[in-house]
This record gives C-alpha cells, sequence and structure tokens, in this order.
C-alpha cells in the first residue's frame, strides 16, 4: 500500500507555534514570580541587616553613653545592602531632619538607619516617590522593615 501526504502524523506549524506561545507565557509568568521572590528575599535581608547595625550601634552607646558621630565609628560604614547602596544613618541631633511616616510624624526619636533600596533614592517624607521603596528602622527599633507598611 502506498503511503499519501494525509497519510503521515505529525504537527503543523500552526500547531507548534501555538505550543511556543503557551511556553512563553508560562515562562513570562515563572521570570515574575522569580523576581518577586528575588526582591522579598533582599529586602529580608536588609531589614536583617538593619537589626545587626542597630545592635551594634546600641553596644556602642552602652559602652560610650552616646550614639556615634557615623557608622564608620562602629565599623560598619563600607557595609552595603543588596542593592549595593551604603546604609544610611542619621543621628537626630542638632537640628538634623528625621525620615517621616506618612502623616508627617518622625519615625524616630533617636537616630534613622534605612537602605534607600533599589532605586538608591530616598526622601524624608514618606509620601515622596523615591522613599516607596525604602527599607527603614522605626519606632525607635520597634519595626525594621519596608516603610510602605508604616
Amino acid at each position: 500500500m502506498r503511503r499519501t501526504c494525509s497519510d503521515t502524523h505529525g504537527f503543523t506549524l500552526v500547531e507548534l507555534l501555538v505550543v511556543l506561545a503557551v511556553l512563553a507565557v508560562l515562562a513570562l509568568m515563572a521570570v515574575q514570580v522569580l523576581n518577586s521572590y528575588v526582591v522579598s528575599v533582599k529586602v529580608g535581608r536588609t531589614s536583617a541587616d538593619i537589626r545587626t547595625i542597630e545592635k551594634t550601634l546600641a553596644a556602642y552607646y552602652i559602652e560610650k553613653n552616646q550614639y556615634p558621630a557615623s557608622l564608620k565609628d562602629v565599623g560598619m560604614g563600607e557595609q552595603s545592602d543588596p542593592w549595593m547602596n551604603l546604609y544610611e544613618y542619621r543621628l537626630l541631633a542638632g537640628g538634623v531632619e528625621a525620615l517621616e511616616d506618612s502623616l508627617g510624624i518622625a519615625l524616630n526619636t533617636d537616630y534613622d538607619l534605612y537602605s534607600k533600596g533599589p532605586d538608591g533614592v530616598s526622601a524624608i517624607a514618606a509620601g515622596d516617590a523615591s522613599a516607596l521603596d525604602d527599607i527603614v528602622r522605626a519606632n525607635d527599633g520597634q519595626y525594621a522593615g519596608p516603610r510602605t507598611k508604616l
């Protein structure tokens, strides 16, 4: 018996394109999930780093009865966040303006310690768009995490 073209079993070009489109959509979804997971891990690490620096600052305070003028004084001046930005430390003395929450209330009374987040920019007011991705210490150490959750 002779075979004709209609007897062959295979995939048409349209079927292959549909399969490729489905695979592309699935790959896009996987990349988005992975990206969001990576960001949450970096935020968690930054919060943990802030807690570690905070403990170092508390030890300095216990020893010297005052907070240091900069993170360099406690050997942490070169420590950077996961986005390769240096951590920011501002001793709230002598008229230094404190970071604020969305109501304009100072986040801390002793010092501000924060990461500028992925964009590397920050602002005093929480309503400023550049401050939305900051990871901060707030309520004099009772909170460390994303500024948007305050």
